[in-house]
């Protein structure tokens, strides 16, 4: 499979449009926005630069590897619709430490919805509030990212990480069709 930067689905009219909501999630009015959060370099030595790297809230680490080009979580193998993450109690801290990933935020309670942010190794700390559906797609020759998460007290790492069908989530799908408006982009030229 191969990664390739795409900004948009087939239209909606691709696929038939069920009235449901977002099984059983609800996504708040006025949500907060994603950040980017520079890190601290503390000392130079020949050959090694150590970094602060630490999200003093964190109380999980995830390592996610790809081991080449890949998305996360995968089109839906039926009918290739995007799918998604929504952590409805963590918030993700995202740091690529080899490689690059393209994320693609959501989240209906942003004035804009749609965001696409590029994450690069040596660049920001992405910050990805609770409630944002998210995808990623890898560099050609993979990637490795630090999540220095924050969970909830009793999220389960189960409901967290279910994958939503686009196709399914009306507006959602509405918003990364190619007939919505274009997204906005961080760290990425048309």
């Amino acid at each position: 499979m191969t990664a390739t930067l795409s900004n948009r689905q087939p239209s909606p009219e691709a696929f038939p449009m069920p009235d449901l909501s977002e099984q059983g999630q609800s996504v708040p009015r006025q949500a907060p926005m994603f950040e980017l959060i520079p890190y601290e370099k503390f000392r130079d030595t020949p050959a090694v630069r150590f970094f602060d790297i630490t999200v003093a809230t964190s109380n999980a680490r995830d390592l996610v590897v790809h081991t080449g080009p890949a998305v996360s979580p995968p089109n839906d193998p039926d009918t290739g619709a995007w799918q998604f993450y929504l952590h409805p109690h963590q918030e993700d801290n995202l740091l690529a430490m080899h490689g690059g990933r393209t994320f693609y935020l959501v989240n209906l309670g942003w004035n804009y919805p749609y965001h696409i942010v590029r994450l690069d190794c040596g660049g920001d700390i992405l910050r990805i509030p609770p409630g944002t559906f998210h995808r990623s797609v890898s560099d050609p020759d993979g990637s490795l990212v630090l999540n220095q998460a924050v969970r909830d007290e009793g999220a389960s790492v189960l409901r967290e990480f279910r994958v939503y069908n686009s196709s399914r989530i009306p507006r959602l799908f509405a918003v990364t069709s190619k007939t919505a408006p274009l997204p906005k982009l961080h760290g990425l030229n048309w």
